[in-house]
């Protein structure tokens, strides 16, 4: 239940996006799981997002040579022999690709778009190590009992971690954004720690290394351009890896 929470909380962000002065970003990227039963994963490939078209393809090369296409909310899977299409409530306009670009990362997008009529600042503190916490609740009625509180905590006006509750204020996941550096004028966080706390108490960790990331990059547009598939099988409420 916690699990859809947070994705639905991700569908609910659409907002229009402007034209802003940075559209593309590629970068090398690996990401390590650590699972709840134990296991361990390893995916590593590049990553190219398009802010135009809302579009982020993957190109993995380990464990195997697979393309990852996230568009709308469809995630398309594809391989050497077959296309997998799975339903998704995450918004590209809200992954880190799109709020780098647009410079929104510092408040995760919250106080713009349609969002910032479900949200808004109820607190502003800061905490032992000087950071400045802001909590933001839900103000839209009709969501109040779907969507819980979002805790932000930034570092000189870049987020260092943020927070994710349910309506009754269990925490369901948490982010830490760090090693940030400024790309041409995009800061972007070169590693990111993603907590996911499961109904058990058990928790899924997930860190992710971009690196050699380029900004508006003009070649390479086949990939970023990469055609949508028109084949495969649904399998509903799945994120990618």
């Amino acid at each position: 239940m916690k699990k859809i929470l947070f994705l639905l909380l991700f569908g609910l962000f659409a907002t229009t996006s402007q034209a802003q002065q940075f559209y593309r970003i590629k970068a090398d990227v690996s990401i390590k799981d650590k699972l709840s039963n134990g296991s361990y994963r390893l995916t590593v490939g590049k990553a190219y997002y398009d802010k135009t078209s809302l579009k982020i393809v993957y190109k993995l090369s380990f464990p195997q040579k697979e393309t990852i296409i996230i568009k709308d909310t469809t995630l398309y899977k594809i391989t050497k022999d077959s296309v997998l299409v799975q339903s998704i409530l995450a918004s590209n306009e809200f992954s880190i690709f799109h709020l780098s670009l647009s410079g929104k990362l510092a408040d995760y997008g919250l106080n713009s778009g349609n969002v910032a009529r479900i949200y808004k600042i109820s607190k502003v503190e800061k905490d032992k190590e000087g950071r400045v916490i802001t909590t933001w609740s839900v103000i839209e009625k009709k969501l109040m009992n779907t969507l819980g509180k979002i805790k932000m905590a930034n570092v000189n006006k870049r987020l260092d971690a943020i927070a994710f509750y349910d309506a009754k204020d269990k925490l369901l996941s948490q982010q830490f954004f760090k090693e940030y550096e400024n790309f041409n004028g995009v800061e972007f966080p070169k590693q990111v720690t993603q907590i996911s706390f499961n109904s058990d108490g058990t928790q899924n960790i997930q860190q992710t290394t971009y690196k050699n990331i380029i900004i508006d990059q003009e070649n390479e547009n086949e990939v970023y351009n990469y055609p949508i598939p028109t084949v495969g099988s649904k399998q509903p409420n799945k994120s990618p890896k």
